[in-house]
């Protein structure tokens, strides 16, 4: 069983530091070692007359250690990948977040500081601008992380970034107090995060 111990040992090792693949191939050397160490023991044994009972316990050990390690492995590799979900949806939400921040902190810095009626057409473009650079960022963001084969990246809608501007804008204009709008900003933008959001982790996991 030492064998046993010690692949298990490397195998946490190899899914603190290293990816799937780098488990697989460490059990694949594992056990090809292992079977190259039976054959060796078996043929030297063999000048010796050894019983065939103590082969056949070598070779029962042997599948015991291969079936163990295939558990362990199985095991770690669905802990690794629940573990690499998590961090994922942590990506997906740290994304998004970062997304409506930066609209509301633009947003309203444009409420308080600018002449909206007299630039209108300035901001309108702006904010749209806005919208686009901020959303192909969360784009850049997203597109390293790949689940069940599926980029997550490719889940995003381009039509968002005309609703989002659409919206934004409207509530820029909607003749109301600096405050109210600003509330309203911070409100309408937090829902779509919570839609984007959901719809991205329910066509991904």
């Amino acid at each position: 069983m030492n064998e046993l111990q010690t692949i298990n040992s490397i195998i946490e090792e190899s899914v603190k530091n290293s990816s799937y693949i780098t488990v697989i191939i460490s059990s694949c050397v594992f056990l090809i070692y292992t079977i190259i160490i039976r054959l060796v023991d078996y043929f030297k044994s063999k000048n010796s007359a050894k019983p065939l009972n103590d082969i056949a316990s070598a070779l029962r050990d042997n599948t015991l250690n291969i079936a163990n390690l295939n558990n362990v492995l199985k095991k770690t590799l669905n802990d690794a990948e629940r573990k690499e979900n998590r961090q994922c949806e942590s990506a997906i939400d740290l994304a998004f977040k970062a997304f409506g921040f930066k609209l509301s902190q633009e947003c309203t810095a444009i409420i308080i500081h600018n002449n909206i009626e007299k630039n209108k057409e300035l901001i309108v473009n702006n904010v749209h601008k806005l919208v686009n650079a901020e959303y192909y960022k969360l784009h850049t963001s997203l597109s390293m992380y790949e689940i069940n084969d599926i980029i997550v990246s490719n889940k995003l809608k381009e039509e968002w970034i005309e609703d989002v501007a659409e919206t934004l804008i409207n509530i820029i204009y909607d003749n109301q107090e600096n405050v109210v709008r600003i509330v309203q900003i911070n409100n309408r933008l937090n829902i779509y995060i919570n839609e984007f959001t959901t719809y991205i982790n329910n066509k991904i996991f």
